[in-house]
């Protein structure tokens, strides 16, 4: 009866769903990268190589994280505790530097592009979340057990977790020695609210952003969720982002800092 219930109710956000108070400014040339599930929109001819990018949240798509480091010859740091996830990345990172190819269940082909054996020196993965402090956290598995993406916000509200290291991102970038962000990725299960808070709180320089809201109208805490990404977008706003993108059927955004325009 429980599914039934939440079946109809998600229908009924779905159809009642308002578009974002938010405006997005559609001058600047962007560009895609990665595979239609797991790729990003980015602002043109914003990075290089020696860019410093923050890719945060790997599942099993690491297409967008390949793509940033073929394409710009720059360093990617990718973040994600998830136990599928941590496997995937290491078993990938081994076939690349073998030339050896790596399935992909969300491209197209079934399998990522092919890339040369030196792009591995560029990928530095960890395996941690990233929060608004430093701590150990549970990690709440999704209700569909074929799904890998776990949330410490439990967005599903499951019972099943595990518990993780979690880092704050102004620690993480001490510890790694970057003073300023060109590319911030943050795709955490719910838990963006409480990282964008800290970014602007800690006033730490990001000048591409992309995050994904997760709330939507089949996973979310309550009816306010429009208004929380509302506001969650408005306070980037109020420090300097402007927003240049959104992917077409997900609270997906993509958010260029006023000093990079």
């Amino acid at each position: 009866m429980q599914t039934i219930f939440r079946r109809v109710r998600t229908k009924f956000y779905k159809w009642t769903e308002r578009p974002l108070n938010i405006k997005i400014e559609s001058s600047v040339s962007t560009v895609r990268l990665g595979t239609p599930y797991g790729g990003w929109i980015l602002p043109e001819k914003h990075l290089h190589n020696q860019s410093v990018c923050y890719l945060v949240g790997a599942g099993e798509d690491v297409s967008f994280d390949l793509a940033v480091a073929d394409t710009y010859g720059c360093v990617v740091h990718i973040f994600d505790p998830t136990p599928r996830a941590v496997a995937h990345v290491t078993a990938l990172c081994g076939n690349l530097a073998h030339g050896q190819d790596t399935p992909c269940s969300t491209s197209p082909t079934g399998i990522y592009p092919t890339y040369p054996r030196l792009i591995v020196q560029y990928i530095h993965f960890h395996p941690l979340g990233i929060w608004n402090e430093n701590t150990t956290l549970r990690f709440f598995a999704p209700s569909n057990t074929a799904n890998v993406s776990h949330s410490l916000v439990n967005l599903q509200q499951t019972e099943q977790y595990i518990e993780v290291p979690v880092r704050s991102l102004k620690s993480v970038m001490a510890e790694l020695g970057h003073t300023r962000l060109n590319l911030l990725k943050i795709d955490i299960e719910g838990a963006e609210y409480q990282v964008i808070e800290s970014i602007v709180a800690d006033r730490i320089e990001v000048d591409i952003l992309c995050v994904e809201f997760d709330e939507s109208a089949a996973n979310h805490f309550d009816r306010k969720y429009i208004a929380r990404i509302e506001a969650s977008l408005q306070s980037l706003i109020n420090v300097g982002f402007h927003v240049i993108a959104k992917e077409a059927k997900c609270h997906n955004y993509t958010l260029l800092h006023e000093r990079c325009l």
